[in-house]
């Protein structure tokens, strides 16, 4: 019932364990030139950072083109797939957006 209501809350922690269906997040971000895909892997208690992950990307100026999750057992995987801005040097911007979303996904386990 608490992670329940954490996860209804959005309290931007997720469990760390596995066991009784929970998963530690995991990222995986791929860069090709201006076009980025981030692969996130969850548990069904941290689906909260799916949408906390594209208002990033809308911060940081780089546009959501395709945003999907499945759900396979008590694993949910997020697939996002973004342009990133016009700018001079998108290698610097997809590093930037690669680090804070590490840093968010990372730091997002209790």
């Amino acid at each position: 019932m608490k992670q329940k209501k954490n996860w209804l809350t959005g309290d931007g922690k997720c469990s760390s364990s596995t066991m009784g269906g929970l998963k530690s997040p995991d990222v995986e971000i791929h860069v090709m030139g201006s076009a980025m895909e981030v692969v996130l892997v969850t548990g069904l208690d941290c689906q909260f950072m799916f949408t906390e992950i594209i208002r990033m990307f809308r911060e940081e100026g780089a546009e959501v083109v395709n945003a999907s999750f499945s759900i396979q057992d008590n694993t949910v995987f997020h697939t996002l797939h973004s342009k990133l801005g016009e700018t001079s040097a998108p290698e610097d911007e997809a590093a930037r957006i690669s680090e804070k979303l590490k840093k968010f996904v990372y730091s997002s386990v209790s």
